[in-house]
């Protein structure tokens, strides 16, 4: 098992562990967005600012009851770690849904960041909108829970843990969280 769109009972810790393990580098994370809407998460878009994959996106779309599994890791030899944006454009609706990651080589001046937003438009994942997101509010992953409500009527739940090697568990939702 690997990257992938699954369903939501077969996202595990031990599976989110095994892809920690696939990523060759120290510098690593695993992200996964359940998707507990009614809505369709399709035409995922990715930017790196730091980093890379050695999977491709997941491009099947994630509909009700199921969730996005993949995984970033710092480029062999670099002096920063893995950060970027996704963003899936909502079927049915002129909206996206983007999520922002960072995961730093050092610790001494940063921390690992999360953030997810919807905005207008059928928007493209780009340096502008990894900062915009990056310094607009983020999680810290600091291993704590967080929560909020989306733009659209939607929510979300979501933890990133704070060491080099993290998982990034994130649930949608319909409604107020």
């Amino acid at each position: 098992m690997s990257v992938g769109v699954y369903d939501i009972p077969f996202i595990t810790d031990s599976l989110l562990d095994a892809l920690l393990k696939e990523l060759q580098t120290g510098r690593k994370v695993v992200i996964t967005i359940k998707n507990y809407t009614s809505q369709t998460l399709e035409k995922p878009r990715i930017y790196y600012a730091s980093g890379t994959s050695q999977f491709g996106l997941p491009t099947p779309p994630v509909s009700m009851g199921k969730g996005f599994v993949w995984g970033a890791r710092k480029t062999e030899y670099s002096t920063k770690g893995t950060s970027g944006v996704i963003v899936y454009h909502i079927k049915n609706y002129n909206l996206s849904l983007a999520f922002m990651w960072s995961v730093p080589l050092t610790y001494l001046f940063y921390s690992n960041w999360w953030n997810l937003k919807i905005y207008e438009g059928l928007i493209e994942p780009d340096e502008d909108l990894f900062y915009k997101m990056y310094y607009d509010s983020p999680n810290k992953g600091n291993g704590n829970p967080f929560s909020g409500k989306l733009s659209g009527g939607w929510s979300y739940e979501g933890s990133m843990g704070d060491a080099g090697q993290s998982a990034i568990v994130i649930n949608f939702h319909d409604g107020a969280s």
